[in-house]
């Protein structure tokens, strides 16, 4: 597959899992292996996540520091690939746990599926900062990953809801100390306006 063909198909798939995504979870149930879908769409969008913060830090900051700018998109880039990583893992052994079966690969397109509204939204508030008010669009991923969880996952249907529960708890809290963590981090090196 050639490099355009392969980005027409990463715009597909983001326009069908965000305009259709309960036809998404049905139609993927014998979809792309985890090593595929992140190869092949989930750090695609990293990436361009963090091209989009490298810009827009370039572009829109008062001070020109190309290293600042690239340390800013690294840590963008490192911390949405940690948080897949971490979700992926606690999140399929969270299942046994509520009487469901492991399934890595129907977890990893949980993730990377729900994940897409906060990757776009952070490309978006990345190249363009003062619209960080869209940043609220991204919670749309919430809604994706209570569809995934019910069409995906095979769990009795009263644990349903509590996994979702938790398995958001759990996400929020991978993202809030990976972010917190990160951000201190930018801070040591470049404390003036991390």
């Amino acid at each position: 597959m050639d490099f355009k063909e392969r980005y027409r198909q990463l715009f597909y798939t983001c326009r069908h899992v965000l305009t259709e995504p309960k036809k998404v979870w049905k139609d993927e149930a014998a979809g792309l292996s985890p090593q595929a879908l992140l190869k092949n769409f989930y750090l695609p969008l990293v990436v361009l996540v963090g091209v989009g913060v490298f810009l827009g830090q370039l572009i829109f900051s008062s001070q020109f520091l190309l290293s600042y700018a690239l340390a800013k998109s690294l840590r963008e880039v490192v911390s949405y690939l940690l948080q897949y990583f971490m979700a992926v893992y606690l999140l399929n052994e969270l299942l046994t746990g509520f009487g469901g079966e492991k399934n890595k690969e129907a977890v990893s397109r949980l993730v990377a599926y729900s994940f897409l509204p906060f990757l776009l939204m952070s490309f978006v508030v990345g190249l363009f900062p003062g619209l960080y008010a869209l940043g609220v669009l991204g919670l749309y991923g919430i809604y994706l990953f209570v569809q995934g969880v019910k069409e995906s996952l095979v769990l009795p249907l009263e644990n349903q809801n509590r996994y979702t529960m938790v398995g958001l708890l759990l996400i929020f809290l991978i993202f809030l100390l990976l972010n917190v963590f990160s951000w201190k981090l930018l801070q040591a090196f470049y404390g003036y306006g991390a």
